[in-house]
């Protein structure tokens, strides 16, 4: 769209070069570019890489489940078989793999100050954190993940909604993901 506004300069190219140099344009990857440096960064995201939902690190972070501060937008996205990080001015960016079965069960649109964003609920952010640990099988196991290693709070996985939870572990065919929901079935009990 700049360079179709820009098609009457001699060289289109050339004068948008002079734009982000003059801070006019922020670019954010190839081809993609910001009027606002102020922009939060959260909002490009799904832009930088579509389709994909803000999700792991930053979900967990975003819903006060980890005590960390997250400084990387951890996405996910499907069936490109690896991590892509993309870095610039408004942050660094991080895409992983989850299941394309999986992919569009828990996630949110979020609408703030006219832009909009997706992000993982909370049970979605867990279960994609745990579909890319390695595979647990036993309730210790899955129980050491989760309160040592993720550094997650007992209450906020048993509050966790179990159905979502249930449906999303037959959707992820995980070991680790089904741990989840017979953990959280055998606590309701």
């Amino acid at each position: 769209m700049i360079l179709d506004d820009l098609k009457d300069y001699g060289n289109p190219q050339c004068k948008l070069q002079r734009l982000v140099r003059d801070g006019a344009y922020t670019k954010v990857v190839r081809g993609l570019y910001e009027t606002d440096p102020k922009t939060p960064g959260r909002y490009l995201a799904s832009a930088i890489r579509s389709p994909s939902y803000l999700s792991f690190e930053y979900a967990l972070r975003y819903y006060n489940m980890i005590p960390e501060m997250v400084r990387v937008f951890t996405s996910a996205t499907f069936d490109t078989g690896k991590t892509k990080t993309y870095r610039n001015a408004f942050g660094t960016y991080t895409f992983r793999d989850s299941p394309k079965e999986a992919f569009y069960v828990g996630v949110h649109v979020i609408e703030e100050s006219g832009r909009t964003y997706c992000i993982a609920t909370r049970e979605k952010a867990v279960c994609d954190e745990l579909y890319l640990k390695s595979p647990v099988r036993s309730r210790k196991a899955l129980k050491e993940m989760l309160y040592e290693d993720l550094r997650l709070e007992e209450d906020d996985i048993l509050s966790l909604d179990r159905d979502m939870v249930r449906e999303l572990s037959r959707r992820y065919h995980s070991t680790s993901v089904s741990a989840l929901s017979d953990y959280l079935e055998e606590e309701k009990e």
